[in-house]
């Protein structure tokens, strides 16, 4: 008996790989249905990834509720990336109040991605300062974000305290 075989694929993890393939060819609307297929049948990944079609409008129409909807049945079904893709998804559509619940949860369940969209959310108001830096710090001691979050954060960084060392602590260096 070989033991150096991986055990073969249920039919929800064929049904999804089949769709990953598509999405990387660019068969857009074969991807959603297969995904749509694996995501009837319970996988949180594929309700994921079936998200962010209808977010973006690839392979089906664009629909933002129907992209919300999937990332929460997502989140439901234990995958934990959802999270952060739906705070992405609130913060396009305006709604940043429901962003910035979706990132804080992202960060809580251990996505430390979701510090950075915080601190570009938090970046716009100068009493906000502290926080956005303790965003970014947590983003840039992270081992588990992308390299590119962890450049935009050293960036931000950077910018943030050009601009505190020139405009003092709290003051947005306006004239009076």
């Amino acid at each position: 008996m070989n033991t150096n075989n991986p055990p073969p694929l249920s039919l929800t993890e064929s049904i999804f790989c089949a769709a990953d393939a598509a999405e990387e060819h660019e068969e857009f609307t074969l991807a959603a249905s297969l995904f749509l297929q694996a995501a009837l049948m319970g996988d949180g990944a594929a309700m994921s990834r079936l998200a962010i079609l209808y977010e973006s409008g690839r392979g089906v129409s664009w629909d933002v509720e129907a992209s919300m909807a999937w990332d929460r049945r997502a989140i439901d079904a234990g995958h934990a990336t959802s999270r952060f893709n739906l705070g992405i998804t609130c913060r396009r559509s305006g709604q940043i109040r429901q962003a910035r619940y979706w990132f804080e949860q992202a960060l809580e369940h251990g996505d430390h991605d979701a510090a950075l969209e915080l601190a570009k959310l938090y970046v716009v108001s100068d009493k906000e300062r502290d926080t956005v830096r303790g965003y970014l710090q947590q983003v840039l001691h992270s081992e588990d974000v992308f390299p590119s979050s962890k450049e935009e954060a050293a960036e931000m960084l950077a910018a943030l305290d050009q601009v505190s060392a020139k405009a003092g602590p709290y003051q947005t260096g306006a004239q009076p």
